[in-house]
């Protein structure tokens, strides 16, 4: 078994005060999440540099940036399952640690070699932080906010993805990337240091069972959120990843502005997060969420797709795509954790919806640009995505209702 679920006299509730929510670790824990997501926007944002002082070729490049996607996807519940054996406080602080080192080493390497060992160093700090975060999100809320928070956690990646895409490139200008990495590690140190503050410690360690991992593994509902989660993530990177890209070789827009406005994609899908979890926490149900923002996907996708469209039309139907697709995220941790949230599956149940979201990112862009190849950009891969929203919406319609991971 892992951390002992929340409830009177035992793991964080106790600490906090049973139903209580402790806002202060809230903050902690979401800060934490932004600054595991900046290295995603970080790296990307610092790639053209990188490659000039390092001579990256495009499939290095590639595996630099997929590093965190291809963690997840390969061991992503194990990891979960893990971290709740080490305890979820203890594997957060080691994960922005790691980032803190990461990032300190990254701003002294001299060899492509240990280029690559600092990013997996980022990438693996990472994936420690997200795995651990939203347990410890549940565990820290009380009953009555719990939906709330949960459904906020959403908002990590594009807020730290977005935020690091629009600082990184200035301060790379001001300092270059070595000072900019060495900027990084301060910011995650004083994430460390608020989560220290904030977030109790609890000292409780146990034996690893394979009860809690084979109870994620059994579990319907965790099983659909994963895929469910897996195909959201597809689709979304597909759109909004590739846009700078496309944007640069359709349109002729030079590489900076292109990602100012990846950036702002990014962003605005932040809102939308807060936005569902406001929604369930008002009572709105999962499968009324869900439908809603895949709905908002399958009309939008199709204006950011074409190649024919003004290309003032194609980032507003951009920005509205993100900004709707925010409502799914948000749903699906709320229902994650109304399964899962303190019990001995919590860490295996995020790690394997963790899982699902990797390998969706890791197959999501090929599969539109293959589309786009062998038929032809645009229509017929705006189809293949709004077949990917339909898929979402029948996983969240199947969801069984009131289930509880023993």
């Amino acid at each position: 078994m892992g951390d002992p679920p929340p409830g009177p006299g035992t793991g964080l509730a106790a600490a906090i005060g049973p139903g209580r929510t402790s806002w202060h670790a809230v903050a902690a824990l979401l800060g934490a999440g932004v600054v595991a997501a900046a290295q995603i926007g970080g790296a990307a944002a610092a790639l053209p540099v990188l490659t000039d002082d390092f001579g990256l070729g495009s499939a290095t490049a590639a595996w630099y940036l997929s590093t965190v996607s291809a963690l997840s996807a390969a061991g992503g519940a194990l990891l979960g399952w893990l971290g709740q054996t080490l305890g979820f406080t203890r594997q957060l602080r080691f994960g922005l640690a790691a980032i803190v080192a990461a990032d300190l080493g990254g701003a002294v390497v001299d060899s492509l070699t240990w280029l690559l060992v600092a990013r997996l160093g980022e990438g693996l700090g990472l994936v420690m932080v997200i795995l651990a975060a939203p347990p410890l999100l549940s565990e820290v809320s009380g009953p009555r906010h719990r939906r709330l928070v949960a459904g906020t956690w959403g908002a990590y990646m594009p807020v730290g993805s977005g935020l690091a895409a629009l600082l990184v490139p200035p301060a790379i200008g001001l300092v270059g990337w070595r000072g900019a990495s060495v900027a990084d590690a301060c910011v995650a140190a004083g994430a460390l240091l608020l989560v220290l503050r904030w977030v109790p410690s609890v000292a409780v360690r146990r034996q690893p069972s394979l009860r809690g991992l084979l109870g994620a593994l059994r579990s319907p509902s965790v099983l659909i959120v994963t895929a469910v989660f897996g195909l959201y993530s597809a689709q979304y990177l597909a759109v909004v990843g590739l846009l700078p890209a496309a944007l640069v070789a359709e349109e002729g827009l030079s590489v900076a502005d292109a990602g100012l406005v990846g950036a702002v994609v990014f962003l605005v899908n932040a809102p939308a997060n807060l936005l569902g979890a406001y929604l369930l926490h008002r009572g709105a149900p999962l499968r009324w969420v869900v439908p809603a923002g895949c709905a908002g996907m399958a009309v939008t996708v199709w204006g950011v797709l074409d190649p024919a469209l003004p290309v003032g039309i194609r980032i507003a139907s951009a920005i509205a795509f993100s900004f709707v697709a925010g409502l799914v995220p948000a749903a699906l941790f709320a229902g994650l954790a109304a399964v899962s949230a303190g019990t001995g599956s919590a860490g295996a149940a995020i790690g394997l919806v963790t899982q699902g979201s990797g390998v969706g990112q890791l197959l999501g862009p090929p599969l539109v640009v293959a589309v786009g190849a062998a038929v032809a950009p645009g229509a017929a891969q705006s189809a293949v995505l709004v077949c990917l929203s339909g898929l979402v919406v029948a996983g969240a319609v199947l969801l069984p209702r009131g289930e509880r991971i023993g």
